[in-house]
């Protein structure tokens, strides 16, 4: 790579961009603006932040005692609220009104309570509305401090209150009652108790005094951790797009895309020189953010003074952050310039283009906002998490807390650079494919689109297919499993698991395999397979098994189960206790989903995915939508890697057989020892397993578990020396082949092109 072609290619689109009028506002004036902006509408709206007076319509007040006094004239007792309230709750009483409800409200005086009726009900309701009032509180007769008939019956007297739930100043000013109402009912307690001759602090033994130790500077630190880094995410990824999508569509339509790929630079150095174009335009745009809504900040607290500022916790970002957030400057707008602009290559327009800017947003918010939940904290667990590790770091560092944030920063650096590299590397891809650059525009039609797929039918699925198939599984297994209710018992478990199995994962994919393609046996890969390979596959079964019990070991250890999660669990282990027995355990949960689940990812999808001519790329794929179709997170950070195995199974054999006789192995030895695993440690078996708490068991001696490993990486190597490749893999590497020779050929006869 010539980095003197990269520069060039750097400064010319970058200067391209700035003679853009689109490009200008959107990444250099709308940041200036926007926040200026928004912090006169806060001061204006800060004006209306205030408290509201709220109106009490009372009926009954008669029947109030004199001491201690709730009512004080027309007004709640001061003592019984907060100072800042004291002229904000009005109340109003009516003697007409006492005398006309006075025989609807005698019911609820009764020991045994009364529903409210709908006429008074109706009749309150119009009273509010002719009194303006936003509470009506009614005290029947007798009086509720009266003593009590101690002959028998409910002893407690009542306050009816009314209020209206859809009005929030009704709801502030029957708290706002509540709380007087509280203070008043602590007198009464305390008098009666000094009547008796008992100390008023028995109702409260101990005495809670709440103090709020942080400085003014941590919580202002604490609030800008988590508003400054998803301000960084959010402006790397917009200021990015805009760009990326008039550097890649906008330069298709404009026609200069062809001239471009005609000069001596190569695909990679032109896909290198335009993303640091667009991740110049990111870094710009999110400093510039950055400056404005601290300059604002800064200007509003100083304007809001001791009123509403300190109340919210806001003041001047700490200037520790700023270093902390010019670093993970450059890896976040990396990341999202590369994949901006991967996106943008595959747009036939800037119209089309605009349109993937919603999806690659909906995909990033849950990783910005996993930072955000106040449960989240930074561990080994999330600092493999691609950027949800890189802002959590970023809000520990805000908030100072370094020794917690330095023995993280090794994960959280390596999943950044390695996602960054994957990006950069799809870009070039992108670059170097010309059905990509060169898409030609096309009107949709449902009957177009029908027409075209039954008549261009081919005799494998295309990635397109396959990538159809994954998101229709996972659509439909997500509908299914929010409207399906628990089961119960042992039969309703096996109805619903073969329903959902069919029904979700094995009907999309024969449709599609018989409707999408011309043969579609060889597209699910159901070929005869040797003996020897399934019996191979069900060797390795066996000896992968204590590896993977490791990796769920150490999965559990990174991301504990919730509570929910065990709940679950025991909820399973009671429906499968009252199982027929451990064969219909392994026929409902190892071998219906091994045939169905195979059919669908290592038969119709993986088939699908080769179609890239790659069949590392095509494993990974697949083996991502594998563990993305199992609910459970950690289930699918395993099944990842089951997958992984199960594609190297079905790439080198080219048929299923061998893949479900591993799958159906794999699970029926996790079902058989989770069934009977303390009986092996008292068994035969003793010197492999353990069981130290009674009920997992595990292997006692991880040597020797390696050792099983290792026989079946032994296994695969032999296997990788010896197996055929699949017919449709041979046939693309024959035509890789071909194309290969062709260019040396081409290289050798035609004279390389001057360089300028």
């Amino acid at each position: 790579m010539k980095w003197s072609n990269v520069s060039l290619i750097y400064c010319r689109e970058l200067r391209d961009q700035l003679r853009d009028r689109r490009t200008l506002f959107t990444v250099l004036i709308l940041p200036l603006l926007l926040y200026p902006l928004m912090g006169i509408s806060l001061l204006q709206v800060s004006q209306f932040m205030r408290e509201h007076p709220t109106r009490i319509w009372l009926i009954g007040a008669d029947h109030l005692p004199e001491a201690p006094a709730l009512l004080i004239g027309q007004q709640i007792n001061p003592e019984l609220l907060d100072p800042r309230i004291r002229d904000l709750l009005h109340v109003e009483t009516n003697e007409e009104d006492d005398s006309r409800f006075q025989g609807l409200i005698e019911p609820f005086a009764d020991q045994t309570p009364q529903p409210v009726s709908e006429m008074i009900d109706r009749l309150i309701r119009r009273g509010m509305q002719h009194h303006h009032a936003d509470l009506a509180v009614i005290v029947p007769n007798p009086n509720p401090i009266s003593p009590p008939d101690t002959s028998g019956g409910d002893l407690q007297n009542r306050i009816l209150l009314f209020r209206n739930s859809a009005s929030d100043k009704s709801n502030i000013a029957a708290d706002r009652f509540k709380a007087a109402l509280g203070k008043w009912q602590a007198q009464i307690t305390g008098s009666k108790l000094r009547e008796y001759q008992l100390d008023p602090q028995l109702l409260t033994p101990v005495a809670v005094i709440e103090t709020d130790v942080a400085s003014r500077q941590n919580r202002s630190a604490a609030l800008w951790s988590k508003v400054l880094p998803l301000i960084i995410v959010i402006w790397c990824l917009t200021g990015a797009f805009y760009p990326a999508v008039d550097l890649c569509a906008g330069e298709k339509e404009r026609g200069t895309f062809e001239t471009l790929l005609s000069s001596p630079a190569r695909r990679d150095e032109i896909a290198i020189g335009k993303w640091l174009t667009v991740m110049s335009f990111s870094i710009v745009t999110s400093l510039l953010n950055l400056i404005s809504m601290g300059f604002t900040g800064f200007l509003v607290a100083s304007r809001l003074g001791s009123g509403m500022a300190p109340a919210m916790g806001i003041g001047v970002p700490p200037l520790a952050c700023v270093g902390w957030l010019l670093l993970a400057l450059l890896p976040i707008s990396a990341l999202f310039s590369a994949v901006a602009m991967a996106a943008a290559s595959f747009a036939r327009s800037s119209k089309e283009g605009q349109y993937y800017l919603v999806p690659l947003m909906m995909i990033s918010l849950p990783l910005m906002m996993l930072p955000m939940l106040p449960a989240a904290r930074l561990d080994l667990g999330t600092s493999l998490i691609p950027v949800s590790g890189l802002m959590l770091m970023l809000r520990g560092l805000i908030e100072g807390k370094y020794q917690e944030c330095i023995p993280f920063a090794g994960p959280v650096c390596a999943v950044t650079l390695i996602g960054c590299w994957l990006a950069v590397r799809w870009v070039v891809r992108q670059f170097n494919s010309e059905s990509v650059l060169f898409r030609s525009s096309e009107r949709f039609g449902i009957a177009t689109w029908i027409r075209h797929i039954m008549r261009e039918r081919h005799d494998l699925p295309s990635i397109g297919h396959a990538v159809l198939c994954g998101i229709v599984i996972l659509v439909l297994k997500f509908f299914v499993g929010t409207m399906i209710e628990p089961p119960a018992n042992w039969g309703a478990f096996s109805k619903q698991t073969m329903i959902i199995l069919i029904a979700t994962v094995g009907t999309p994919a024969v449709l599609m395999a018989i409707v999408l393609t011309r043969k579609p046996l060889q597209s699910l890969k159901l070929r005869k397979s040797r003996f020897s390979l399934i019996g191979a596959a069900f060797l390795l079964a066996f000896c992968f098994h204590p590896l993977f019990t490791w990796i769920t070991s150490i999965v559990i250890q990174l991301y504990p189960p919730t509570t929910e999660m065990a709940t679950t669990q025991r909820l399973l282990d009671n429906i499968l206790s009252g199982s027929p027995g451990v064969w219909a355990i392994i026929a409902v949960i190892a071998i219906a989903p091994a045939v169905i689940e195979e059919l669908a990812f290592r038969g119709f999808i993986l088939s699908g995915m080769q179609s890239i001519r790659s069949d590392f790329k095509a494993i990974i794929l697949t083996s991502i939508l594998f563990g993305v179709a199992h609910a459970v997170f950690q289930q699918s950070i395993v099944t990842f890697f089951v997958g992984c195995i199960l594609g190297f199974i079905a790439v080198r054999t080219g048929s299923i057989l061998p893949c479900i006789a591993y799958h159906a192995v794999h699970n029926s030895v996790f079902a058989f020892i989770a069934c009977y695993g303390p009986s092996l440690v008292d068994g035969p078996f003793g010197w492999l397993f353990s069981c130290p708490d009674g009920i997992h068991v595990t292997y006692r001696f991880w040597p020797s578990a390696m050792l099983i490993g290792l026989g079946g990486m032994l296994l695969l190597w032999v296997w990788e020396q010896g197996s055929p490749n699949s017919p449709a893999t041979a046939l693309w590497k024959r035509n890789r082949h071909r194309q290969e020779s062709f260019t040396f050929w081409t290289k050798r006869i035609l004279p390389p092109p001057e360089e300028h």
